[in-house]
């Protein structure tokens, strides 16, 4: 379950066959089938093409202690905290943010409203203005808002019937702050198939199709898609035999995702880097972690995976602890002993890591860290990182008590880093 399912409790099988394992190169066209929104146009996934990369192939990490540079176990020196806040801004309570580097964060709302249970919108990093964009889910009925993310470009949003748990990926033009164009639904699905995890770059949007790990199609592949705003043909990113460990990002251009590999020999899970930018989808790096052992979160920065894991998983030597490590394939792994919470954000050296109610600031180059403290009177999970990957500023918000310890408003915080 996803850190967001902590937060908040929110409540068709693929058209393209499993030829290969690995990048694809299948395609996906504008169809002529009416989505359920009036005048909304539809994608339709096709299974035509074939991969020109080659299957990763790479040998699972087994190490041990000797290969962890341990942060917060004396490897480190502790140091003062290099940031502080540019700019506060108080946000109605409930807003979720989400920051996919840019001038805007996406924003899950919640009006005082017996007609909107949730709104969509964005929030301004320069100003903190909140702009709603869409009051009511576009499909209607009993659909509900479920996530979304967007740049200063495109703006991406999940639809959920609570009632079937059919749902919608849907998305839209986005520019200074409004929605431009026609929305486009790009993928659908009912209970068998899970919501997409997804992610938005530039002016594509990156999603994952998986099945539903205990439903009828459990044993389906699942698969990574990526659309760019105004195209009428967008491609298949990658094939899984299993479900995907973790959701995508992207950072400096590279995509990170983390599917089942190495098929004929159990289960594993290969942190994969793609360069979205060269035209070729071109693999850039790979790292197998042991059997069993899935990454709760991985992006690909400054030549080196940064992932997580959740969960302790006995016999699998040091990559199979709890905390987050940032290295690759040979090692050293740079590690911070925390249950991981959230996706890494970076700049340059400095490594933003989300503790329990505060963030480590990692310093890899100085081999220091330091604590980004939360708000005064913050509850649960304190700040929280609404950006994820390499950005120049980074938004978190936090949830704040008033003086009788009642959750009374959000503060979001802007770091220049």
């Amino acid at each position: 379950m996803s850190m967001l399912d902590r937060l908040i409790t929110r409540a068709s099988g693929s058209g393209a066959s499993a030829g290969s394992r690995g990048v694809t190169r299948r395609s996906f066209t504008i169809g002529s089938v009416a989505a359920i929104g009036a005048g909304m146009a539809a994608i339709s996934l096709s299974s035509c093409g074939s991969s020109d990369v080659p299957e990763a192939t790479g040998e699972p990490q087994v190490v041990d202690d000797s290969q962890l540079i341990a942060v917060l176990d004396g490897d480190y020196q502790s140091a003062d905290c290099p940031y502080a806040a540019a700019q506060e801004f108080t946000l109605p309570l409930g807003t979720l943010l989400f920051h996919s580097g840019g001038s805007w964060a996406a924003a899950l709302l919640t009006p005082e409203s017996s007609t909107h249970v949730n709104t969509l919108g964005v929030m301004s990093l320069a100003s903190g203005n909140l702009n709603t964009l869409i009051e009511s889910p576009t499909l209607g009925g009993t659909y509900g808002f479920h996530d979304v993310r967007a740049t200063d470009d495109v703006f991406a949003w999940v639809e959920v019937d609570y009632a079937t748990r059919d749902w919608a990926l849907i998305a839209q033009g986005l520019s200074n702050g409004q929605l431009t164009g026609e929305p486009v639904e790009l993928d659908h699905g009912d209970a068998d198939w899970e919501p997409p995890r997804f992610t938005t770059w530039e002016t594509s949007v990156i999603w994952q199709r998986m099945p539903q790990a205990a439903g009828t199609a459990r044993a389906e592949d699942s698969h990574c898609y990526q659309w760019t705003l105004g195209d009428t043909e967008g491609r298949e990113l990658w094939t899984s035999h299993g479900r995907f460990a973790a959701s995508p990002h992207v950072a400096d251009g590279i995509l990170t995702i983390t599917p089942r590999v190495n098929d004929d020999e159990g289960v594993y899970y290969g942190m994969t880097a793609l360069d979205l930018t060269d035209g070729n989808l071109t693999r850039r790096d790979q790292l197998v972690l042991p059997s069993s052992v899935a990454p709760f979160e991985a992006i690909y920065m400054n030549e080196q995976f940064v992932f997580s894991i959740e969960a302790s998983y006995s016999g699998r030597g040091s990559l199979g602890n709890m905390g987050t490590y940032i290295g690759r394939e040979g090692g050293p792994y740079i590690f911070v002993r925390r249950e991981p919470l959230a996706c890494v954000v970076a700049k340059g050296t400095n490594y933003l890591v989300k503790a329990q109610t505060s963030h480590f600031v990692v310093d890899t180059e100085a081999e220091t860290y330091a604590t980004l403290l939360a708000p005064d009177r913050s509850v649960d999970f304190g700040d929280w990182p609404a950006s994820e990957g390499v950005v120049d500023r980074f938004l978190s918000y936090a949830t704040i008590r008033n003086d009788q310890g009642v959750p009374e408003h959000v503060v979001a915080r802007v770091f220049n880093l």
